[in-house]
């Protein structure tokens, strides 16, 4: 009886170990069927390219900066005749042209010495000098000639430069992006062509910089230009200088 029951124990034994192995050997056949389908699977064909664009734009706003430059053999002396010569700048900001305060802004104020130099003497204290310096924001560029004569009229006696640019350049680089994505486009597609293959469809957009470029007039050329606009109205000469505003956009296409 005992016999019997070790021989029927030892052949359930072995078909358990039999199953098992069968069982390990099938789950080892499906985890490699299913790697050999992930390896079918293929990226797809894609093309890069970058593009830029760029809008002309008439300016619409204009930065002067522009100082009163006082002189008096004592500091005190030189700092309160720039005060009286800067009210008058004021007075034809404010009243005259009616500036907002918010648009005039105070860029550097100084008092220091002025000396001479020669062999004999070496340095010596010619006296003292103030300087009033301020950026002024103009919109009405018509009438910026005008407000040059009148600011040098009134005591602005040093004009180191004017800046011509935009306030919309939010405006204007959608614009500029518009453009870029359409040449991107066309970039993409006759690279497609060429390959025997069709655009799909957009799969990632970088933008890159944005570049403003203003019209600038250092001091000397400055002076000429306000001279300039002070007898053509200034018409002309604001619409002679345009502003790019360019971007670039690096853009991926799906082929098929």
């Amino acid at each position: 009886m005992k016999k019997s029951a070790l021989q029927v124990l030892s052949v359930v034994l072995a078909a358990a170990v039999i199953g098992w192995f069968g069982f390990v050997k099938g789950e080892g056949n499906a985890v490699s069927a299913e790697t050999s389908a992930s390896a079918v699977q293929t990226a797809p064909y894609t093309v890069t390219v970058g593009a830029s664009g760029s809008v002309m734009v008439e300016p619409d706003v204009a930065y002067l900066r522009l100082a009163v430059e006082t002189r008096g053999s004592k500091a005190t002396e030189a700092q309160q005749a720039n005060a009286k010569q800067f009210a008058g700048v004021e007075k034809v900001l404010y009243e005259t042209f009616g500036i907002a305060k918010k648009d005039v802004t105070t860029t550097g104020f100084d008092v220091q010495p002025e000396y001479n130099y020669t062999e004999k003497d070496g340095r010596v204290l010619k006296g003292y000098i103030a300087v009033h310096s301020i950026q002024v924001t103009y919109r009405k560029l018509p009438d910026i000639g005008k407000l040059f004569d009148a600011l040098t009229e009134s005591g602005a006696n040093r004009l180191d430069g004017v800046q011509f640019s935009t306030e919309k350049k939010e405006q204007y680089e959608l614009e500029a992006l518009k453009k870029a994505m359409q040449n991107a486009a066309a970039k993409a597609g006759v690279l497609a062509t060429s390959a025997n293959r069709q655009l799909k469809g957009v799969t990632n957009i970088v933008q890159g910089e944005v570049s403003n470029n203003p019209v600038l007039y250092a001091r000397t050329q400055a002076k000429a230009v306000m001279a300039e606009m002070a007898m053509d109205s200034a018409a002309s000469s604001v619409q002679s200088g345009q502003i790019e505003i360019s971007t670039q956009v690096t853009v991926q296409y799906e082929m098929q």
